[in-house]
C-alpha cells in the first residue's frame, strides 16, 4: 500500500490472503500451485502481483491483483501481462 501512495494510485483495504483465496492458491502468471508455507525469499512465495503495475497507474484494489509466486511476479517485474 505504500508504494501505490507514493504513485498517487487508488487505494482500497484488503488483505493479501483475500486475494490468494479468491485465486484458488494458484499462480496467476504460470498457472502452478503456490506453497502456502514458503517463507521469503523462496521462489514459491505467494506475492500479490498488480495486473497494471502501479507505475503505469494501476491502483491498488482487489480487481487490479492477482496471486503470483515470487519468482514469476520478479520477471513480469513493470510489465502488463499478456
Amino acid at each position: 500500500m505504500r508504494r501505490a501512495l507514493e504513485y498517487g494510485s487508488a487505494v482500497e483495504a484488503f488483505a493479501n490472503v483475500e486475494v490468494f483465496e479468491r485465486d484458488g492458491w494458484l499462480c496467476q502468471l504460470c498457472g502452478d500451485p503456490v506453497d502456502r508455507e514458503a517463507d521469503f525469499p523462496h521462489p514459491l512465495y505467494p506475492t500479490l502481483d498488480h495486473i497494471v503495475p502501479l507505475s503505469k497507474g494501476g491502483e491498488h484494489s482487489r480487481a487490479n491483483t492477482q496471486l503470483a509466486h515470487y519468482r514469476c511476479n520478479l520477471m513480469k517485474g513493470a510489465r502488463m501481462a499478456a
